[in-house]
């Protein structure tokens, strides 16, 4: 069988809608038979009220890791096992699972543990946001901004993006905002051609005129960086908790609380907490609180999730997963009972679905019910 991390996902798929090769029928059915839960999983796709939408959701997570791993052994073990592990494996993380938990739902389970009035599903977050100039005056970009906005050619703006002029009229000490509210997201380019994308629930602060010296903004929440480089103006964002120092470079910043992370993906970068300073390679993180700043090795791809348009859910509790989905899509969560707030779960799905689709998903590979009540997330013990 070809070994890459698609190919399962791939026969899969093409069964589903018969268009299996006489090869791949023969590949396909050696999986099938390889193993109860390759059935099982089989069976639950084709119990799915939107197949080829289910499949367009998934993503993988790991799966060239679990390739590699098994890869290693591939001599040593007996073929068929050897196609039926990796073919789990590969699905099991490919679909959506716990990183340590066995349990495996039917759809009907699935389905059972979600109440959910699909008439009044919740759409994903949407590119939009709220300019708060320096004067006071607001401007609102969403889904209904029908034009450009245009202020005397230093903010041009639209739905999906705002692009600050250098204004040598305005003084550098006044400060615009823009502020991405829940069930939002927003890229800006500054004056200087630094682009930032910008998470739901947060706030940018900048100028649209930097100083002399240096260009500084502050952030409340997420936001990625791509800074304009230039050496002889450093580039400053400060948070609660301290401030980051970069020339030219790619990083992210998670700034929600009082504490801050910092995950650097290319370049430089200088993070500071009072008279503490710390210099990040990429690949590597600083955490910054008001008593503290510490680094390590980042995991990439779970600091850029949501850049990158997924959810990715690396021994997560079930707290931060409800902070995502309710940053996300505007919600308020509420645990009912016993839920066991420390337990982890570990994933992967895209962004851009509607908030059942993303339930379901929690719902197959986890001891928990999950209601919606309007704008209300509750989340519960199975019976």
């Amino acid at each position: 069988m070809e070994e890459n991390s698609g190919h399962i996902s791939q026969l899969l798929q093409k069964f589903l809608f018969g268009q299996l090769t006489e090869v791949e029928k023969v590949q396909f059915e050696e999986w099938l038979q390889a193993s109860d839960q390759n059935r099982r999983l089989l069976e639950s796709f084709r119990k799915a009220k939107s197949i080829e939408q289910d499949l367009a959701i998934v993503k993988q997570l790991d799966a060239n890791r679990a390739w590699e791993k098994l890869n290693t052994k591939k001599n040593k073990t007996n073929h068929k096992w050897f196609i039926g592990i990796a073919a789990s494996l590969l699905l099991l993380t490919s679909f959506f699972y716990l990183w340590q938990s066995s349990y495996w739902a039917t759809d009907d389970d699935a389905v059972h543990n979600l109440t959910l009035n699909l008439g009044q599903d919740v759409e994903p977050a949407q590119s939009g946001a709220i300019l708060q100039l320096s004067n006071g005056e607001k401007v609102v970009f969403n889904d209904k901004t029908s034009k450009t906005y245009d202020k005397n050619k230093t903010f041009v703006g639209n739905a999906s993006e705002l692009i600050v002029k250098n204004d040598r009229s305005e003084h550098v000490s006044h400060l615009n905002a823009l502020i991405v509210p829940r069930a939002s997201f927003y890229k800006i380019t500054l004056s200087d051609g630094t682009k930032v994308w910008v998470n739901a629930q947060s706030k940018l602060k900048f100028p649209a005129q930097f100083s002399e010296n240096e260009r500084r903004v502050s952030l409340e929440g997420e936001a990625y960086f791509e800074v304009a480089h230039d050496a002889k103006k450093p580039f400053f964002v400060d948070s609660k908790a301290g401030e980051i120092k970069v020339l030219g470079t790619h990083f992210n910043v998670f700034a929600y609380h009082d504490d801050i992370r910092t995950t650097l993906v290319e370049g430089k970068v200088e993070v500071r907490q009072k008279d503490k300073k710390l210099e990040l390679s990429p690949g590597e993180f600083a955490s910054l609180s008001k008593d503290y700043v510490i680094k390590g090795k980042a995991d990439i791809q779970q600091d850029l999730a949501w850049h990158n348009n997924e959810f990715y859910f690396k021994k997560e509790t079930i707290v931060n997963i409800a902070h995502q989905l309710s940053r996300w899509y505007d919600l308020e969560v509420k645990f009912r009972g016993n839920v066991q707030l420390n337990k982890e779960y570990s994933g992967s799905i895209q962004r851009d679905v509607k908030l059942s689709q993303v339930l379901e998903m929690l719902s197959y590979v986890s001891d928990l019910r999950f209601e919606v009540h309007g704008k209300e997330l509750i989340i519960e013990n199975k019976d």
